[in-house]
């Protein structure tokens, strides 16, 4: 499963990078999903609405939903969001097949 995980740091994350500015964070990370199985293709700080964006494959959602658990216990995101890669094509294809087999409300 490939995934996009956008990330927030909370106030105790933010303190944590102040007090080592020069700790690899991208390593960090890269060696937890490995333990998990999983790997990380890209880890990028971003400007914006969420600070962190990364990119990866896990071999199914409840790893990568147990690597958000273990993150989000730590108290160093505030807010963590998964996004499943999907092939929408494909998504197309099986809403096509079904094309007839709903009615709208009313």
């Amino acid at each position: 499963m490939q995934f996009v995980v956008l990330g927030k740091y909370s106030t105790t994350g933010l303190a944590g990078l102040v007090k080592n500015p020069n700790e690899d964070r991208k390593s960090v990370i890269n060696d937890m999903m490995s333990k998990a199985g999983a790997t990380l293709d890209r880890f990028l700080l971003t400007r914006g609405e969420y600070d962190i964006v990364a990119i990866g494959n896990a071999p199914d959602f409840e790893t990568i939903a147990a690597i958000k658990m273990l993150i989000m216990s730590s108290g160093a995101l505030s807010e963590i969001t998964i996004l499943e890669v999907s092939d929408f094509n494909k998504i197309a294809a099986k809403a096509a097949e079904m094309t007839g087999a709903y009615k709208a409300p009313g």
